[in-house]
């Protein structure tokens, strides 16, 4: 069967969170991510490893604050041009996070964790300009995010260990 392809779509930013891991897989060592949600079920995440996309399914009403989505990611770079299966649960009166991660072929999950909070605003974010960028304009949520997870501040710009 020859190869076919699909064109999609990638929505408008709906919701958007910035994650701070406290544990994570080892071939993924990126503390800070921002998670965009868009219209229409599709997702991006970028971190200073990872800037890819794929598709999203809530247990909420779609406007409302995640308590247990489903992602799957597209075949990407990022992922050796395979797909990997995210599954977050939020606990919102803690701001924490679990998170199991399926990869194909591994029978057994990876259990990562950690700390979320809601970015405002989201619908004006820009993907396209990049982790870097992106992580200047919200300055303000990855430091209430650090606060939240008890992150000691190093001299360095941003703490990204």
């Amino acid at each position: 069967m020859p190869e076919q392809t699909v064109i999609l779509t990638l929505g408008q930013p709906i919701y958007a969170q910035a994650l701070y891991y406290t544990a994570m897989f080892s071939q993924k060592p990126f503390r800070e991510a921002l998670l965009v949600y868009r219209h229409g079920g599709t997702y991006t995440i970028l971190s200073p490893g990872e800037d890819h996309h794929g598709c999203w399914v809530s247990a909420t009403a779609p406007l409302d604050p995640p308590r247990h989505v489903a992602f799957m990611s597209w075949p990407s770079a990022d992922w050796d041009h395979d797909i990997a299966a995210h599954t977050l649960t939020f606990a919102p009166d803690t701001g924490a996070f679990t998170q199991e991660l399926r990869l194909p072929g591994e029978a057994v999950p990876r259990a990562q964790h950690g700390f979320a909070v809601a970015v405002p605003s989201a619908e004006s974010i820009d993907p396209s300009i990049g982790w870097e960028a992106l992580r200047e304009q919200h300055e303000a949520s990855f430091r209430a995010l650090h606060d939240l997870a008890g992150v000691q501040r190093s001299g360095s710009r941003h703490d990204r260990t």
